[in-house]
């Protein structure tokens, strides 16, 4: 890379990092209407500077790193990089996590209102705005992060984020949603750094492909451990308890940290490995698999059992992350396409997850409930949030041509293409799953849209403001495009294209 080119790249990640970051210290003491439209632009800025650091590193890998001090480390003089990484994988992400933090900051600015019959809102709210801008930053340094070790730094923040901001009401179940959060997915991080110090004393390296140094016995224990950091953060079982219990944070919360933010981050740990070690042993593939479909299918049941939107729409969540790792599992079973499917559903299901949030939410903003049984003739009161809550569902079960299908597609195809017990029980089981969800899906759309106008329904007030409003056309556009933007991104992705 010519040195001017280099100086301008850096200076463009430097900033993607420096103005969620920066920005969220200013928006901290903003009072009146300021306080809304500057995190806005902030989280607007910030998006832009995704979409060119993702066009750069686009198809190729390219590292920036800083040269580090030499250190004497455990008998061995060791260099410690830090810098920046760009390549599919973490333009993809980039992509995800920018352009959903700006459409949850516009959301915000009427949400966060004193006429939200869900909860009413009192200014100012700059702590609010700080802490999701640190959460964009904290995600944005994390998929660029060159190495374990700097990304393990920004996995931490991820967690300090999202305990606070789901206790952001300080209500009792809030403190305890955001005290049971930050203790679960810490418990992830210890594992994470368990491994880190394993990975260090073995390899002399903290390197993303550095596991294909490794004894075949301590890469596979070490991938374990990095499996257990990422089944906590991505509330796969037995962590999964956390993420529902987190919903009583406010809905734009509750679509960032589904749809982009800390749940992706663990499916995004496990991706990386994968990208960056070519000898994964077939053992750690059929774990994660079968780990996975467990989740999906301990998910789908607990469907039937809430009467609350936003738990519903949690454990479709889980659900969902787990079918991110089967398809990466699938590809470290041997099939490239069932693992572009699961790299492919992480942008798939952001925007439809963001959307079926976005639209509980401005239900609930109008109704002040988010209850299966106090809700129904939404279609005749709130039309548009209405078809917004349509367009997710068939979206996020994979009804053609919206976005799910086609990565589903891709990993239950994947599967069979595997063939033997395990591909058809895996790609058998999973699609079960689909089915049910599609099915239970459908009876909560048709009990809340049609049917006679509940009291609460009655009383409503039309479709909520121009910003929440504005935002559901978006996603439900983005909830057809999604896998246009994400292929070309994908197409260069197989497991140990990096290593």
């Amino acid at each position: 890379m010519a040195r001017p080119e280099y100086r301008s790249m850096l200076t463009l990640l430097f900033a993607l990092v420096i103005v969620p970051f920066g920005g969220a210290f200013i928006c901290y003491s903003l009072k009146g209407r300021k306080s809304d439209l500057v995190p806005a632009l902030l989280a607007g800025l910030t998006f832009a500077l995704g979409i060119a650091a993702s066009v750069w590193g686009h198809p190729e890998r390219k590292e920036l790193l800083l040269s580090g001090p030499w250190i004497q480390w455990m008998g061995t003089e060791t260099e410690i990089f830090f810098g920046f990484l760009i390549d599919p994988l973490s333009a993809l992400m980039l992509i995800v996590i920018t352009s959903m933090g700006l459409f949850v900051m516009v959301y915000s600015t009427e949400y966060l209102s004193p006429q939200n019959r869900d909860h009413a809102f009192r200014k100012p709210v700059g702590n609010y705005y700080f802490w999701m801008l640190l959460f964009i930053g904290s995600m944005v340094g994390l998929v660029i992060a060159p190495n374990f070790l700097q990304l393990f730094f920004f996995w931490e923040m991820t967690t300090i984020c999202s305990w606070a901001l789901i206790s952001y009401t300080k209500e009792e179940k809030a403190l305890f949603g955001g005290f049971k959060a930050l203790i679960m997915t810490h418990i992830g991080g210890l594992f994470f750094l368990v491994a880190l110090a394993l990975l260090f004393v073995h390899s002399h390296s903290f390197s993303f492909s550095a596991l294909d140094r490794l004894e075949p016995s301590m890469r596979l224990t070490i991938f374990i451990l990095l499996l257990v950091a990422a089944w906590a953060k991505a509330a796969q079982i037995p962590f999964f308890t956390w993420l529902p219990d987190a919903m009583v944070a406010p809905t734009p919360v509750s679509a960032y940290l589904h749809a982009a933010a800390m749940v992706k981050a663990g499916v995004y740990l496990i991706a990386r490995v994968a990208v960056s070690n070519t000898l994964l042993p077939y053992e750690a593939g059929l774990l994660l698999g079968i780990m996975a479909v467990a989740t999906m299918i301990v998910a789908v049941i607990l469907y039937f059992i809430q009467d609350d939107l936003k738990r519903l729409l949690a454990f479709s969540t889980i659900g969902h992350l787990g079918y991110v790792l089967f398809g990466v599992s699938l590809g470290i079973l041997g099939s490239a396409t069932g693992f572009g499917g699961g790299l492919l559903h992480i942008i798939n299901h952001s925007y439809a997850k963001g959307l079926l949030f976005l639209s509980v939410g401005a239900m609930a903003y109008a109704t002040g409930s988010k209850s299966i049984q106090e809700l129904s003739g939404l279609g005749r009161k709130m039309p548009l949030a209405s078809a917004a809550f349509v367009v997710g569902l068939f979206a996020v079960t994979g009804v053609p041509p919206l976005s799910c299908f086609w990565s589903k597609i891709m990993m239950f195809t994947g599967a069979f293409a595997l063939g033997g017990v395990t591909g058809c029980t895996l790609g058998g089981l999973a699609i079960l799953e689909s089915l049910a969800a599609f099915a239970w899906y459908l009876f909560v759309g048709h009990r809340i849209i049609f049917g006679e106008v509940s009291p609460k329904v009655a009383l409503a007030t039309a479709d909520p403001p121009m910003a929440i409003d504005g935002t559901l056309i978006v996603l439900m556009v983005l909830a057809l495009a999604a896998p246009l933007i994400g292929y070309p991104f994908v197409q260069y992705l197989s497991v140990g294209c990096f290593g």
